[in-house]
């Protein structure tokens, strides 16, 4: 069984939680907030659900989580956590992605699939 994890700053986008709200009272999908203030506590989140779980989750999502910047001695900086939502499974984030636009998107087909299309997302 998965679950959602929204990780947001303070209170995180209203429609977004209201989606989030819709989908556990229609699938009983259940979700979290993680609530990520101060720069630490963004980088350990990544350190711990994201990171080692970078290559399964480019490969399902086609996204990278870091970026690359600076022309010449390029370095990798990790993509920004906060406004990000993830499938979670057995505490291992299984799939996510991080626009409002993306999310909304993910959120209204979860609204109209159920558990399967999650589920389909993290195989």
């Amino acid at each position: 069984m998965v679950n959602l994890r929204y990780y947001c700053q303070g209170g995180g986008n209203r429609e977004i939680l209201r989606l989030l709200q819709g989908i556990k009272e229609k699938h009983r999908i259940t979700y979290e907030i993680s609530d990520l203030r101060g720069q630490e506590k963004e980088r350990e989140v990544y350190e711990r659900d994201f990171k080692p779980r970078a290559k399964i989750l480019k490969k399902r999502t086609g996204k990278p989580i870091t970026k690359l910047r600076g022309a010449g001695g390029e370095r990798h900086y990790y993509v920004s956590i906060p406004g990000t939502i993830a499938i979670v499974r057995n505490a291992q984030v299984e799939w996510w992605t991080y626009t409002i636009g993306e999310i909304k998107e993910f959120l209204d087909e979860v609204l109209v699939q159920d558990q399967a299309f999650l589920e389909k997302l993290c195989t």
